[in-house]
């Protein structure tokens, strides 16, 4: 036997700790003894061949755990025990061994085949469950003992448990002993051996043991919070094994609604041109492909361009084109004959282009075309560039249609000219098609689309059943005393840049500018996180939320200071709620991974920086804690929207959104509050007047909002944006 050399530290920083240490560790084990704080059969997910070895060599597995388990272990525990002849005659050796593949993702069979199947008296996987004497606490002890034909035992203790993500996932560091390196390592080795036998055996005073049959029969095992540990087999099943993607949006299956028909014959009489507003969440993408159909039957020969603001809204639009096929009639389908994605993570993305081209403008002696349709998804920063306007600018045939998904983002000085006046017909695509302080970039967009044609509101949405309803809940914090000594000082050097400007223009850089630095300060407000574990305790079950924050840092506290996503991913793990964060540095393919995760309710929580505020389909989200958000109403707005979808496989009909605003410190007894300061918090509560207006607790919100509005001396009634304009 080849004998496994393991260094003495173990970092999954630097590590790879499956492929490394343990797999090759237990390659020829003999007995496996483990002691876990938290275990579950989904670490057998990336070890099945070891464990299918130890199996065949009548070895054997050991394990001491808490008694806190997932739903699905509970339930095997508790069948290998009150039902152990159904379970033999259910589970097969060899269809284990043969199907291996298959067997990583029935994981749970590996470990109930071991419950179940007996070696000199003693089943192959033996279990006990660790409580504390005293009953507080859990037991989180964590120790693995490798024993070996030839007499070697390996041991390692850490921070790592018995689960699939602790292997797999976690940050995760351990130190390894081999009893044939010398008299250090030996001593390890054995103080390691006596600390499991005895606890096995008993024999120590702080922990209660109990076999598994006793822990079943007495009721002690109980069903923890999905947490980290824990992979849902339906997603293993349905997304790793047969590489079906979650739930995206919930698609009508009988073609287009009705709004979406009304939506495009506006459209076609608009001679092919104009914008939708319509809200999140009700079906924009279906809505384009129809119009594209429709361009693409008016036409002998079509160039679609489907542009998007991000990579990942790119990709979902390539997948929603199949979906859509596969759900409209022959008649509104759209023709997919050559495709292309250009963008910066398909690097060939130019080539691809140029060979379509190529076959596009070539004619055959015929006179017919080579290729009748093709469609190019794109960026919004790709579709301006100036390489992708020149192979625009080369077609020689048909008509183009350019789609813009999220309209408003190229409405900017510096994005107009990627609307070349090429593109005959044009779609654009929003829930905010009004561009927030910018007129200008506004005209210019309807200009070329040629105004808004079709407008549905969220209102309408959600009172004709297309949209869930929602509860709204706004919180109020306030600044520290450190936080408002920080703020003083930004609004005097905001009111200096003004008065500067209107002298000397300067332009500073967004690490310097006040107004920009005093944003940060208000979104890393330090009650905010109070109020949040207040919103955290209120809610009964955590799941399919997410939390909106900055990992901006403040400028009230010294460089390197955690930031608000560092400090709230503390306060989930403190909670035991399973999350994950998605940043805009997050490759797509992982974006979308998590998201999968989260739609099967493997993570309960997100928390997401700027990058899931448009177009991304989650519908399963119930929840939304807005920690942090920008003035501007575009992003709240796509923010509220991300939780409004409906689906049907969960069946969910309402949302809840909690909404944290900052306050500004009001002035001391007897001094005005500043216009400034009145504004500021005017553009805020008008937001909230905003999200209360349509709840379904509706006066409850109001009345919350009121009362902040009568501190800063705010007309309520009165309050929109003509009365933030003309404020005094």
């Amino acid at each position: 036997m080849e004998r496994f050399e393991p260094k003495l530290s173990w970092s999954s920083l630097k590590d790879n700790l499956i492929q490394e240490f343990y797999r090759p560790a237990l390659k020829n084990a003999k007995l496996y003894q483990r002691k876990a704080g938290f275990f579950s059969s989904t670490s057998f997910m990336d070890i099945t061949n070891e464990v299918i070895s130890i199996i065949e060599k009548k070895g054997r597995i050991q394990l001491i755990t808490s008694p806190k388990l997932s739903s699905t272990d509970i339930e095997i525990f508790q069948k290998s025990v009150e039902d152990k002849d159904t379970m033999i005659s259910e589970l097969c050796l060899k269809g284990l061994f043969d199907d291996q593949d298959q067997t990583k993702n029935d994981f749970r069979k590996l470990m109930a085949y071991m419950l179940v199947n007996e070696i000199e008296g003693h089943p192959q996987l033996e279990i006990k469950i660790a409580l504390t004497e005293d009953g507080q606490g859990i037991f989180h002890e964590k120790l693995g003992i490798i024993y070996y034909t030839n007499n070697d035992i390996i041991t390692f203790s850490g921070s790592v448990n018995e689960t699939n993500y602790a292997w797999n996932r976690n940050i995760e560091n351990f130190k390894v002993f081999c009893n044939w390196r010398g008299d250090t390592d030996k001593q390890a080795v054995d103080d390691d051996i006596s600390s499991f036998n005895d606890l096995w055996e008993g024999n120590e005073t702080k922990v209660r043991i109990y076999d598994l049959p006793q822990a079943v029969k007495e009721k002690l095992l109980e069903t923890r919070p999905k947490s980290d540990e824990e992979f849902k087999e339906i997603f293993d099943r349905v997304c790793k094994a047969l590489s079906i993607e979650p739930e995206e949006l919930e698609k009508e299956k009988e073609g287009l609604r009705g709004y979406q028909k009304e939506a495009r014959e506006k459209w076609l009489d608009n001679n092919f041109r104009g914008i939708f507003s319509m809200a999140t969440g009700t079906g924009k993408t279906f809505t384009a492909f129809g119009c594209m159909s429709k361009f693409q039957q008016s036409e002998g020969q079509t160039v679609t361009v489907i542009a998007c603001p991000q990579t990942h809204l790119v990709d979902q639009w390539r997948r929603e084109s199949r979906t859509y096929n596969s759900s409209v009639p022959p008649d509104d389908q759209i023709s997919l004959e050559r495709e292309v994605t250009c963008y910066s993570d398909n690097p060939r993305w130019q080539t691809e282009l140029e060979s379509i081209l190529l076959d596009f403008n070539e004619k055959l002696f015929s006179g017919e075309a080579l290729i009748q349709n093709f469609v190019i998804y794109v960026t919004h920063k790709t579709l301006n560039s100036k390489k992708f306007k020149d192979y625009i600018l080369s077609i020689r045939n048909g008509k183009k249609l350019l789609i813009v998904d999220e309209v408003h983002n190229i409405g900017s000085e510096l994005s107009q000219p990627a609307l070349l006046e090429e593109y005959e017909c044009r779609l654009g695509l929003s829930a905010t098609p009004i561009r927030h302080y910018d007129p200008e970039g506004t005209s210019a967009l309807m200009q070329f689309f040629n105004n808004i044609v079709f407008d549905l509101s969220l209102k309408q949405a959600i009172d004709e059943g297309y949209l869930c309803s929602y509860d709204y809940f706004p919180y109020y914090a306030e600044l520290n005393h450190d936080e408002m000594d920080v703020y003083d000082a930004l609004t005097i050097k905001i009111a200096e840049k003004y008065s500067r400007k209107s002298k000397h223009p300067t332009d500073e850089d967004d690490q310097n500018d006040p107004e920009i630095k005093r944003a940060n300060l208000i979104a890393n407000a330090e009650n905010k996180l109070g109020i949040l574990e207040e919103i955290l305790n209120s809610i009964h079950n955590i799941k399919q939320t997410l939390i909106y924050c900055t990992s901006n840092p403040s400028p009230a506290v010294p460089f390197g200071t955690p930031t608000q996503l560092d400090k709230v991913e503390k306060i989930l793990v403190e909670k035991n709620i399973v999350s994950t964060s998605v940043t805009f540095r997050n490759p797509t393919k992982d974006r979308s991974l998590i998201l999968q995760k989260l739609a099967v309710g493997h993570y309960d929580c997100i928390t997401a920086v700027r990058c899931l505020d448009e177009g991304v389909d989650i519908p399963s989200v119930e929840t939304a804690i807005i920690m942090a958000s920008s003035g501007n109403p575009k992003q709240y707005i796509q923010r509220r929207g991300r939780v409004l979808r409906q689906s049907k496989k969960t069946g969910k009909t309402k949302a809840v959104i909690y909404d944290i605003l900052v306050k500004p410190p009001l002035p001391d007894e007897g001094l005005d509050i500043s216009k400034r300061e009145r504004k500021l918090v005017a553009k805020e509560l008008l937001r909230h007047k905003e999200f209360a207006s349509i709840a379904l607790n509706h006066n409850e919100a109001i009345e919350t909002i009121r009362k902040v509005a009568t501190k800063y001396k705010i007309d309520f009634e009165s309050l929109d944006e003509e009365y933030i304009q003309d404020f005094n």
